[in-house]
C-alpha cells in the first residue's frame, strides 16, 4: 500500500469521518501535526495543512530542518501604486516569453509613465533578466525597473540572492567596477559637472591608461571651458600618449579654449574671403607651438600646399558660431555658405567637424536643401536632428545599397513624425534586398507611428514577390500592431 493512500482515503471519506493520525505521516512530520492539532479551528483545516506538509515532503525527498522554533518569514510591506491592467500584464507576459527587448523597453517606460507596477507574479521572471549575465540591456532595464518591483519586488530580490536595485550614486564611486563609473560619472556630468571633474581627480593617479582615456570621453557630456585647466594639465603632464591625445581632442572640442582662441587668430590672418573673387589664403609657416597643438605640417595629398594643409587644420576645427563671425552673418547663411564654398574646398571635411559638435542646427542647415539619400556623406548628421526638423528633410531618390536604417536611429528614440516616416519606408521598399533582424525591426516600429500601419500593408503588397521584403512585411506589421497594444492598454 502506498503511503499516499491514508492520505487519499481522507479525502474521500471526508475528515468528519476519517481524521489524520501521526502513524500516517513520516516520523520526521509528526511534531509538525501535533503543532497543527493545537492550532486548527476544525478537522477540515487540519487536513489540508497536514497534507500539503506530507506531499511537499515526499515530492522533495529532504526531511526539514528539527528546529526547536520556528523561523519567522518576513512580509513584502502593502503597495501604494497600483498594478497594470489585466491587457498590459497579458502583453508583458508575451514579451518575457518572445523575448523582445526594445519592446519590454518600451513596456517599461510606459508603466513608469503611468506610475504603475508589475504584477507579482511574473516579477521572478522579470528581476532574473536583470541579473541575467551577458545582457545588454540590464543597465537600461534595471533604471526602469527601479519604480516598476514595488515592496514585492525589493522582497523578493534578496530571496532571489539579487543584489538591491538602486540608482548609481556618488557613494559608490571608489568601489564601482570600471563599467558602473563610466555610467556614475555621465549622469554626475549631466547633473553637475564640477562635481564630475572633482570625482576623476580624486581616482585619476590608481586607473590605467586605458581606462583613463575612457572616463576622460565621458567628459563631452557637458563640455565647457571650465574644464579646460583638467584636460591641461592632463594633456601636459599624462605619462600615456592615448590619454594626452583624447584631452586634446577634448580640448579642440571647446569653442572658447586657449587652443580654439589661438586657431581662430590664425585663421583671421591668413584666411580671406571676398564675395566675388572667393577665397585668399596667406602663406603660414610651422612652428613648434603648432606641434605641440596637434598640427601636423606635411601633408600627404597631391597638390594641397603644406602652408593650406596647416591652416585646414585649423578650419576642420572651428565652430559655426566662428563662420558666422568671419563672414558676419547669421548660422543658416554660414552654414550654406561652408557647405557651398568652404576653403580649401578639395580637401576640406566638415561632416566631422559638425558630428563632433554634435550641432543639430548646423546639421539641419546643411540638409534641408540636400537630396540627403543622393550624398551619403551628409546621411550620418541626420540622427542629429530633432523630430521637426526630420520632417523637413528630402528623402527622395535610391537608396545606397550599403545603407542600415540603423544609422538614423541615434540616441533619441522619440517617435518620429508621418513625413520622415513615410520617406524611411519608401526608401526600404525601394532596396533590392530587404532584411533587417528582429531587434532593428522593433527599435524602427518604435520609431514608427502606430498609425503607418496601413501604409506599410500598401508597401509589402507592392513587393510581395520579393521574399525579404514580404518577411520583413510581415514581421513589422507585428510590430506595430504590438506598439498599438501597449499604448492602448496604458
Amino acid at each position: 500500500m502506498s503511503i499516499t493512500d491514508n492520505v487519499i482515503n481522507i479525502a474521500l471519506l471526508g475528515t468528519a469521518n476519517r481524521e489524520m493520525t501521526s502513524g500516517e505521516l513520516p516520523e520526521d512530520l509528526v511534531g509538525i501535526l501535533e503543532r497543527l492539532k493545537e492550532n486548527a479551528v476544525d478537522g477540515e483545516e487540519i487536513f489540508y495543512k497536514g497534507a500539503a506538509a506530507f506531499f511537499a515532503y515526499y515530492r522533495s525527498g529532504l526531511e526539514p530542518l528539527k528546529l526547536k522554533d520556528p523561523v519567522p518569514i518576513s512580509e513584502a510591506g502593502p503597495e501604494t501604486r497600483p498594478y497594470v491592467g489585466q491587457k498590459a500584464a497579458a502583453i508583458l507576459s508575451i514579451l518575457l516569453g518572445e523575448k523582445y527587448v526594445n519592446m519590454l523597453l518600451f513596456w517599461y517606460r510606459k508603466a513608469v509613465e503611468r506610475e504603475q507596477l508589475i504584477p507579482p507574479e511574473y516579477l521572478p521572471q522579470v528581476l532574473a533578466r536583470v541579473f541575467q549575465p551577458g545582457s545588454q540591456t540590464a543597465k537600461r532595464e534595471r533604471q526602469l525597473l527601479i519604480s516598476l518591483v514595488g515592496n514585492r519586488g525589493r522582497w523578493l530580490l534578496p530571496i532571489m540572492g539579487y543584489a538591491t536595485l538602486q540608482e548609481e550614486d556618488d557613494d559608490t564611486w571608489e568601489t564601482a567596477t570600471h563599467a558602473d563609473r563610466k555610467l556614475i560619472l555621465s549622469r554626475v556630468r549631466r547633473e553637475n559637472p564640477v562635481r564630475g571633474i572633482e570625482m576623476l581627480r580624486a581616482e585619476w593617479k590608481n586607473e590605467s591608461a586605458q581606462h583613463r582615456a575612457e572616463l576622460l570621453t565621458c567628459l563631452e557630456i557637458s563640455l565647457s571651458v571650465s574644464d579646460e585647466d583638467f584636460l591641461d594639465e592632463v594633456r601636459g603632464g599624462d605619462r600615456s600618449s592615448t590619454v594626452r591625445d583624447e584631452a586634446l581632442r577634448l580640448l579642440r572640442m571647446i569653442p572658447e579654449s586657449r587652443i580654439l582662441r589661438l586657431f581662430a587668430e590664425t585663421l583671421r590672418k591668413h584666411l580671406h574671403y571676398r564675395r566675388l573673387l572667393g577665397w585668399a589664403v596667406d602663406p603660414i609657416a610651422y612652428s613648434e607651438e603648432f606641434k605641440k597643438l596637434g598640427i601636423n605640417e606635411v601633408s600627404s595629398n597631391k597638390g594641397e600646399s603644406d602652408s593650406d594643409y596647416i591652416l585646414r587644420q585649423m578650419a576642420q576645427f572651428m565652430p559655426l558660431s566662428f563662420w558666422c563671425e568671419f563672414f558676419d552673418c547669421d548660422p543658416e547663411t554660414a552654414a550654406q555658405r561652408m557647405r557651398k564654398s568652404p576653403p580649401f574646398s578639395k580637401h576640406i571635411y566638415l561632416t566631422d567637424t559638425i558630428l563632433g559638435y554634435k550641432d543639430r542646427d548646423w546639421a539641419y542647415h546643411v540638409l534641408k536643401d540636400e537630396r540627403v539619400l543622393q550624398s551619403p556623406d551628409l546621411m550620418q548628421l541626420v540622427p542629429l536632428l530633432s523630430v521637426e526638423q526630420r520632417e523637413q528633410l528630402n528623402l527622395s531618390g535610391k537608396v545606397d545599397r550599403n545603407f542600415y536604417i540603423s544609422q538614423w536611429f541615434g540616441e533619441d528614440d522619440s517617435e518620429w513624425g508621418e513625413r520622415f516616416s513615410q520617406g524611411v519606408l519608401k526608401m526600404i521598399y525601394g532596396m533590392d534586398y530587404c532584411y533587417y533582424d528582429r531587434p532593428t525591426c522593433e527599435a524602427l516600429a518604435l520609431r514608427l507611428p502606430a498609425s503607418m500601419y496601413d501604409y506599410v500593408v500598401a508597401l509589402g503588397a507592392s513587393r510581395e514577390s520579393s521574399a525579404s521584403h514580404w518577411e520583413f512585411t510581415v514581421r513589422l506589421q507585428q510590430l506595430l500592431l504590438m506598439k498599438k497594444d501597449i499604448i492602448q492598454a496604458f
